[in-house]
């Protein structure tokens, strides 16, 4: 009975479910998924929408790391302890929450579908609390990775201009296409020098996808080179939080606006002359 109480709340999920299920993936991983996952948030979050950030790279945690966050729960709780879905949630100090994964359990990696099943009782009970849910998912081809990509409404796939990463982001959304059924992929490409150099790379990979595959590819824009993401990462904090001014921040702004019409509006640089002074030396 238990069982097809269950099925039946995920019909209804599925049918009626207000937030938009964003999945941030990548064909191989060090392209800076998550620190773009945790600064779309932050952007989303400080123009006034609900947002919660699921790091649904179950067994290799980096958001709550990112975040310098203390979860008293996480991921694997849920499944060892039968906690419920509001025991997971854990309030960021900047504006959104955060349901944290684990660290170090191999059975993470590779999740049963029942587990993926009882996944869905989260996304059940958050659904009406939140407007945007963020899906941090971990880098590859994995059913874990291919799972998040099919239950979204947008995925956004990152790369960057080397070979290795655009050949794996290939890969990615040709499962996608083949496997999954998915009809529309957003891309970002991270670490660029500029629009030119961003548009030719597109280009040259649109070429391909259109050759071979039948999927929709939509350029959401590029994310350029920017040594603050490394300080603020030191630090703990969002890049949006540590120096709002930041190329990386204009750029991700950019992307955001042209994601389904998602506007958002940089935050104030509200630093004092004194934090300014201390980065600059640090």
């Amino acid at each position: 009975m238990a069982d097809q109480a269950q099925q039946l709340r995920k019909i209804a999920w599925e049918r009626k479910k207000k937030a938009k299920y964003i999945t941030v993936s990548s064909g191989k991983g060090g392209v800076g998924k998550t620190n773009f996952s945790v600064n779309f948030a932050y952007l989303l979050a400080k123009n006034g929408k609900k947002v919660l950030l699921f790091d649904a790279d179950l067994g290799l945690a980096n958001v709550d790391i990112l975040l310098n966050l203390s979860p008293k729960n996480t991921i694997i709780d849920y499944f060892e302890k039968n906690l419920s879905p509001k025991e997971l949630i854990t309030t960021s100090n900047y504006g959104f929450d955060v349901i944290p994964a684990s660290s170090g359990f191999s059975k993470l990696a590779s999740i049963s579908e029942e587990d993926f099943e009882k996944l869905i009782e989260i996304f059940v009970y958050i659904d009406e609390k939140y407007e945007y849910i963020i899906f941090d998912a971990g880098a590859g081809i994995s059913e874990n990775v291919m799972k998040f990509v099919a239950i979204s409404d947008y995925n956004i796939i990152l790369t960057q201009a080397e070979p290795t990463a655009i050949t794996d982001a290939y890969a990615l959304i040709k499962v996608a296409n083949k496997d999954y059924g998915i009809k529309e992929i957003n891309l970002v490409i991270n670490r660029i020098t500029d629009e030119k150099a961003a548009n030719a790379l597109f280009d040259n990979l649109q070429k391909i996808i259109d050759k071979f595959l039948k999927i929709n590819i939509n350029f959401l824009g590029y994310l350029r080179e920017d040594t603050n993401i490394i300080k603020s990462v030191k630090k703990q904090q969002p890049l949006a939080v540590f120096n709002p001014n930041s190329v990386y921040i204009k750029d991700l702004s950019a992307v955001l606006q042209k994601l389904n019409g998602i506007t958002v509006e940089i935050p104030k640089n509200n630093i004092s002359l004194k934090d300014i002074l201390r980065r600059l030396v640090s």
